[in-house]
């Protein structure tokens, strides 16, 4: 690659064009070739790193309050039946298990359970309070023996990986035939991303390294080996809140200030809303009682339209995956 030229695309070595400024740090670029859109400049491992400071996860991994902790409690829940319905018999994997809330509602289901997690951090809550087991580290270098899964899961996970290919292959390898893939991310391509712009509040620059649209999704998981079963545009715990704050970004209100007033005080990255900018949370709470009908309405039609702004995606691992020549095709 030539100085000051672009850096490649991820999954096809395609040029990389500018798509959308952010801010005056980060811009989004798209591969002319796969679609596939990506956050410029890529920071490294150490340097994203700084952008998942201890406040991120919470204290004790709990980042909202608790009525809202308790309904996480009872989307994993469901997540874990869907899962336990559509797999085979046998042990799940959990890529970015977070707080381990999947694995254990698995194990109270029969299941055996582990997960991944990038930080120790991280981990905390699964390994020590709910006794599950976590790897630490990226999932290429986990443990875990070939074809020893019935299913892994990665729910808004993918989008935060340098390269998502080397994930998924290595899922590939981890499932037995005929294996469950659970993938859930933003859509690119959904009405809340046209609508929210830069303000669209699961852009989330620069912890996403990558931004998928749902054809880009789809043909990468044909090109290592998976056959879509089912995609869903109803995810009831990201899409209605998605509109709700990308709305209050774009009438220009600081961006995502109801998302921090909703957090604990220990896992917000600045201070309470209600101290630090009275008068801009006031001006959120008012702009609210506006935005509300319109959320429910908007989320009514992007599931009409099938244009949700984060989708379900449900697959089955093949027993070969497509040779490599064909992996890195436009």
């Amino acid at each position: 690659m030539e100085p000051g030229a672009a850096p490649e695309c991820r999954l096809c070595s395609g040029e990389m064009r500018p798509f959308l400024d952010v801010d005056e740090r980060f811009s989004l670029a798209r591969c002319a070739a796969c679609g596939l859109v990506s956050t410029r400049p890529e920071l490294d491992e150490e340097a994203v790193g700084a952008y998942y400071p201890p406040e991120y996860y919470g204290k004790r991994n709990r980042r909202f309050h608790p009525l809202l902790e308790r309904l996480i409690v009872v989307f994993r829940g469901r997540r874990a039946r869907l899962v336990d319905r559509r797999a085979r018999p046998g042990s799940v994997l959990d890529v970015g298990c977070g707080r381990g809330l999947l694995p254990a509602q698995l194990r109270a289901l029969g299941r055996e359970a582990c997960g991944t997690e990038l930080s120790e951090g991280a981990a905390t809550h699964a390994r020590e309070v709910l006794g599950i087991p976590v790897f630490v580290g990226p999932l290429e270098e986990s443990p875990y023996e070939d074809a020893s899964f019935a299913a892994v899961v990665f729910w808004h996970v993918l989008e935060h990986l340098r390269d998502p290919r080397a994930a998924l292959r290595c899922a590939w390898r981890l499932l037995a035939p005929g294996g469950l893939l659970v993938v859930a991310v933003p859509n690119l391509e959904s009405l809340q991303a046209r609508v929210g712009g830069r303000g669209w509040f699961h852009l989330d620059v620069p912890r996403h390294y990558h931004h998928f649209g749902l054809a880009v999704l789809a043909r990468l998981l044909d090109e290592e080996g998976f056959d879509v079963e089912e995609v869903s545009h109803f995810a009831l715990e990201q899409n209605p809140y998605g509109w709700i704050q990308s709305l209050l970004n774009r009438l220009g209100l600081p961006a995502n200030l109801l998302y921090a007033a909703l957090k604990r005080d220990g896992a917000r990255e600045v201070e309470h809303p209600v101290r630090s900018a009275p008068f801009a949370f006031a001006l959120t709470l008012l702009a609210l009682v506006a935005v509300l009908p319109f959320s429910g309405l908007l989320f009514t039609a992007e599931l009409l339209l099938r244009r949700g702004g984060t989708v379900e995606v449900w697959a089955r691992r093949r027993e070969a995956p497509a040779p490599d020549a064909a992996r890195r095709r436009p």
